[in-house]
């Protein structure tokens, strides 16, 4: 039975997951505008999205060395300190060079969140002595939906990113380092624990993260525009799917713990791999609009499964420090939700995008294989 304390810390660390979400949404829904107001083309666009995943893979590692040094508490402190101011740069930012600049630093401050996060999760679990990390990234998949509905309203009443994104700051900030001081202290265990090196567990284990995000990286850009494309439908039936993908991968986290306490790490994982390269596969192949986006809930619903167990896994994979552990493991799976929109996009333009799913249903059989392998029982 969890103590008050570690009560207090898994709520803390839920808020963290969300407000983490609400930011990144808030920037996300708000591109187009800042787009208008720096007058850039798709191209010079593009720049800026390459600094935001250039800052993102950067700050893994250091989010897992922050993380073993000074403790996931402290660390979750240093990056909220500088991911919302990072995000208001991005609202006043007078030219491409200084935006590129400051998503760059925002995306890297996220993942020192992201680092620091899981392994507050990870630490949290092992004091419960029960899974409780899927809960908390459902957290963030609610967060997502809530910053971008803010983000929606905001563009549909006339505000302007800066004001918009400044206001967002400080409420996030302060939400941040408030939850932060909740949370439990681990420094001292990864303290004792070696630097954590790479063995092939850990490597397979990181293909796993690859595959779960290349999958969530693809859903994101591509499933709307798969029911706009392949199915004729309209605007806001296309919007649809990415919705309903959007909603089960929310849902499935929220029943995610109960289901690995059931089946354990393995069966829950190699079953959320054969349900997402169903889903997606039906989805691929079924003509009418409704039964496609069914299928990318039920895609949504198997990937939920994946990243939270993948992650808690690591750890137990390493007799060096979790930290170390997670962020290897995360960096992998960033490199995947990086390359699959372009690969799904690539495919496309040689056959349809309907067969470039096709790379997506692999991704997520490749898990359901090689899951008994990979993670521990």
């Amino acid at each position: 039975m969890p103590s008050t304390a570690e009560r207090y810390a898994h709520r803390a660390t839920g808020m963290a997951f969300f407000v983490t979400g609400a930011v990144f949404a808030s920037f996300a829904a708000r591109v187009p505008a800042v787009q208008g107001r720096l007058d850039l083309s798709h191209g010079t666009l593009a720049l800026a999205f390459l600094a935001l995943n250039a800052g993102a893979v950067a700050g893994l590692p250091a989010g897992g060395a922050l993380a073993t040094r000074v403790g996931s508490r402290t660390a979750l402190r240093l990056g909220f300190a500088l991911y919302p101011v990072a995000l208001v740069g991005a609202g006043f930012a007078p030219s491409l060079p200084v935006l590129c600049g400051v998503l760059a630093l925002m995306a890297a401050a996220n993942s020192v969140i992201d680092v620091a996060m899981n392994v507050q999760g990870v630490e949290i679990e092992r004091r419960a002595g029960r899974p409780l990390l899927s809960r908390l990234h459902a957290a963030h998949s609610l967060g997502v939906l809530a910053g971008g509905a803010v983000g929606l309203a905001a563009a549909a009443a006339g505000v302007s990113p800066a004001i918009h994104f400044a206001s967002v700051a400080l409420a996030a900030t302060a939400w941040g380092l408030a939850a932060s001081g909740a949370m439990v202290d681990d420094r001292a265990r990864d303290d004792e624990r070696p630097r954590t090196r790479p063995n092939r567990r850990l490597a397979l284990l990181g293909l796993l993260a690859f595959c779960a995000f290349l999958c969530e990286g693809g859903a994101n850009d591509w499933s709307a525009v798969h029911l706009r494309s392949e199915r004729d439908a309209g605007e806001t039936l296309a919007a649809a799917a990415f919705v309903a993908f959007s909603l089960a991968l929310a849902a499935g986290r929220l029943a995610g713990d109960r289901a690995v306490m059931r089946l354990g790490r393995r069966r829950a994982a190699r079953a959320g791999g054969a349900l997402a390269a169903a889903g997606l596969g039906l989805a691929a192949v079924a003509t009418p609009v409704g039964v496609t986006i069914a299928g990318w809930a039920l895609f949504g619903a198997g990937l939920s499964l994946l990243a939270p167990t993948i992650i808690g896994a690591a750890p137990a994979l390493t007799s060096g420090a979790a930290a170390g552990a997670i962020a290897a493991v995360t960096t992998l799976g960033y490199l995947g939700s990086f390359t699959g929109p372009p690969l799904v996009g690539a495919l496309a333009e040689l056959t349809s995008l309907s067969a470039a799913l096709g790379l997506l249903v692999a991704a997520a059989a490749t898990v359901a294989v090689l899951a008994p392998r990979a993670l521990p029982p």
